[in-house]
């Protein structure tokens, strides 16, 4: 007789991202919160070869200063499931804590890269400019922090709109307080509304105020991206989880459909709701890696991803200026189409809280999906022991 782990039984909304719980409920979001399909759209997934090299014995810092392995870091630092692939072959390729290759994971705000992705492709094709104003598409934000801001500063998260996320928050915040993520995450649907009355994550945005200039400088703040994602469902006049499936999810020839958590309103959480499986999340590194080509096609502007990955003198400034860069992003280049770029033209990664990345490294070929679930949202210790065993990887692989 199976015997039950009293985290499937205990898990709720109100504790589902703190440890132990978030191990068992980053895999089972949809069993928590509404979520809408992102859809595959039928067809054969775009084969993945297999090339297996025995990476465990790679070297390199711990997060206490001692040496490690690959494989013991992944023990050691909360690895849920791990795929290296190197010149689009797999080369490594395991699970841990209960995962498998059809289970989806949260991506946290990994998400928010695909939303990038989708706003390069509405782009090429005219839907808009870059430099459009944000009210200009979408007049419905005329009179919010937004006025005068382009595509660019939301994209970027330069524009000046006045938002703390502070995830130390998480330790020291009452749930039922009003200190703004999270106040933020009940109108998101990430934790309990309760006797709040329902204004979802567009109506929350609303109610922010501006602090400083448009593009004055970079600081990030997640509710961006819903705005984000907004612009391309009127430019599309379609669904966000309908876009991500025709204009991503489909042509790159992913092997599983995808979810995206949906806020008491029933608009999809752009900038951090996404849950898919590990394969699919590398081939979406594959497309960054290729210059948006994927499954025998162009899915992502070769000019976005050159755009992404080398940015421009403003996106350079707006992050070397940030008053608040976490302390992981030290020394890294810039933000820039939701993506936080480590070495400009080289080195870049979709990043998410409790440790979620999709990481490409071009000078050797190398794309890294990872989920975990760290203990908590940032520890700065163990990301960058986790970025360290990514560089060791990369540079083993040659």
């Amino acid at each position: 007789m199976p015997v039950e782990d009293p985290l499937e039984r205990d898990v709720t909304l109100s504790n589902w991202m703190e440890p132990p719980y978030n191990r068992r409920a980053f895999q089972r979001v949809r069993e928590l919160a509404p979520t809408a399909l992102i859809s595959r759209s039928g067809g054969n997934a775009a084969p993945l070869a297999r090339h297996p090299v025995t990476l465990d014995h790679v070297r390199f810092t711990a997060a206490d200063g001692s040496e490690t392995t690959w494989a013991e870091s992944l023990n050691n630092t909360w690895c849920d499931a791990v795929c290296v692939v190197h010149r689009d072959r797999i080369v490594d390729e395991r699970y841990l804590n209960g995962m498998d290759e059809r289970q989806p994971h949260l991506l946290m705000s990994v998400s928010k890269s695909l939303c990038g992705a989708l706003l390069g492709i509405a782009v090429e094709r005219g839907q808009l400019a870059i430099d459009d104003l944000v009210c200009a598409v979408a007049p419905e934000f005329t009179g919010t922090s937004l006025d005068g801001a382009t595509v660019r500063h939301v994209i970027d998260m330069t524009a000046g709109t006045d938002f703390d996320e502070d995830y130390s928050a998480y330790e020291t915040a009452d749930p039922r307080s009003s200190v703004p993520l999270i106040e933020y995450e009940r109108h998101a649907g990430y934790r309990p509304l309760g006797a709040v009355a329902p204004i979802g994550t567009l109506g929350h945005f609303r109610t922010y105020g501006n602090a400083y200039p448009h593009g004055s400088w970079f600081q990030y703040r997640s509710p961006l991206t819903n705005i984000a994602a907004r612009l391309l469902e009127v430019v599309n006049d379609l669904r966000y989880p309908d876009i991500v499936s025709r204009d991503l999810w489909g042509p790159l020839g992913q092997e599983f459909d995808a979810d995206i958590m949906l806020d008491p309103l029933g608009h999809p959480v752009v900038e951090g709701g996404v849950s898919c499986t590990l394969r699919d999340l590398a081939r979406f590194g594959l497309a960054y890696l290729n210059d948006g080509r994927a499954n025998g096609r162009q899915v992502i502007p070769k000019s976005w991803i050159d755009d992404t990955r080398f940015g421009d003198d403003s996106a350079l400034s707006a992050f070397a200026a940030s008053p608040g860069a976490d302390p992981d992003s030290r020394g890294w280049s810039m933000y820039r189409n939701a993506f936080w770029v480590m070495e400009r033209g080289q080195v870049f990664s979709g990043l998410g809280i409790f440790g979620q990345y999709c990481w490409v490294h071009r000078p050797s070929a190398t794309v890294i999906a990872r989920f975990s679930t760290f203990p908590s949202a940032v520890p700065a210790d163990v990301s960058a022991e986790v970025m360290r065993g990514f560089d060791a990887v990369a540079e083993s692989l040659g």
